[in-house]
């Protein structure tokens, strides 16, 4: 090719040498012409190969990407089914969970009401207890102290309604509270303690006889002594002491056991607020621990003050602690008619 190429100047040998060559090269370039169409061939045999490979590979993929897709499609229905039942079930557990909250609620209002209920009627029995103990056992401590718990109830239970009822136990608490200072059960008690001792107490003794009536007049006459016995049937005697009567021994018995009850009498009638007969039977006690007992000794002393004390005590009237229960049954009765 170099030397088809060259454009020195040549021989005429040379001359007819390149004449001659093309004739020379005519077959070689057949052949290069066939090996480049071969090339070409192959090479559109191998795109077509390879584009029938590349076919067949897409179409074969293409199945199986309908397969999947045929496949996913029947996993998304699955799924839209699911979906649909659960959709159905959650439904299903709002309705549950609404008529839950509403069972809840309804409960949470019944329990409610019946614990308010529970402490206003509890509130009431309290009052009724105290009235009871303080009218018939004339007990003011445990009456104070039921108004005390029935007022802390009505305080627990927040209710405006009941502000007057409170204003009500107040001041029937600071009433209870000055009667309680009475201490009347300490007196009953030290009447009960006084009543257990009566036989410990020292009875008077005997009086003796007096000296001008065992003296008779051995000296004086038989008729001397007729006429003082018949004068001495019409005595008159003006004095002002009162000969207490001799008792027998079986009479002091019975001389202790009345004292004591009539002790033990005082000592109830205190508890109940019977003040007439406290003053009767302490007024009855005083007078025959002075007629029959001796009052010289500290025993009959200190009985005879503990009576005296006890009769400086004036008839106290009971304090009136029905208006909280009443106001209380007002409010309970205008609400149950609503």
């Amino acid at each position: 090719m170099d030397q088809d190429t060259d454009t020195s100047p040549a021989p005429a040998g040379k001359k007819r040498a390149r004449h001659r060559a093309p004739a020379a090269d005519k077959p070689l370039r057949t052949g290069r012409f066939a090996a480049g169409l071969a090339l070409v061939l192959a090479i559109i045999a191998m795109l077509a190969s390879g584009y029938v490979g590349w076919l067949v590979n897409s179409k074969r993929g293409l199945t199986d990407a309908k397969g999947r897709l045929f496949q996913v499609e029947q996993e998304t229905a699955q799924l839209n089914e699911l979906s649909t039942q659960m959709s159905q079930q959650l439904g299903t557990l709002r309705e549950t969970q609404e008529t839950l909250k509403s069972g809840v609620l309804a409960l949470h209002d019944e329990i409610g009401k019946g614990r308010r209920t529970w402490l206003i009627t509890e509130t009431e029995n309290l009052l009724v207890i105290a009235q009871h103990r303080l009218a018939y056992a004339r007990d003011a401590r445990q009456a104070l102290a039921a108004l005390r718990v029935a007022d802390r109830q009505l305080q627990q239970l927040g209710d405006p309604d009941f502000l007057p009822v409170r204003k009500l136990l107040e001041s029937e608490i600071l009433v209870l509270e000055s009667y309680e200072r009475l201490d009347l059960s300490g007196m009953a008690q030290r009447l009960g303690q006084l009543s257990a001792r009566v036989h410990t107490l020292t009875l008077a003794p005997d009086p003796k006889p007096r000296a001008e009536d065992s003296a008779t007049g051995g000296e004086q006459g038989f008729l001397r002594e007729v006429w003082k016995d018949l004068r001495n049937l019409v005595s008159i005697r003006t004095t002002t002491d009162v000969r207490r009567p001799l008792l027998l021994p079986e009479q002091k018995y019975f001389l202790r056991e009345n004292l004591r009850l009539m002790l033990y009498g005082a000592q109830v009638a205190l508890l109940h607020g019977d003040f007439t007969t406290v003053e009767l039977n302490t007024k009855a006690a005083r007078q025959w621990l002075r007629d029959y007992y001796d009052v010289g000794t500290p025993a009959v002393q200190s009985a005879t003050a503990q009576l005296d004390a006890i009769l400086k005590i004036r008839a106290v009237d009971l304090p009136d602690i029905s208006t909280s229960l009443k106001a209380l049954r007002e409010i309970i009765a205008r609400r149950t008619a609503s």
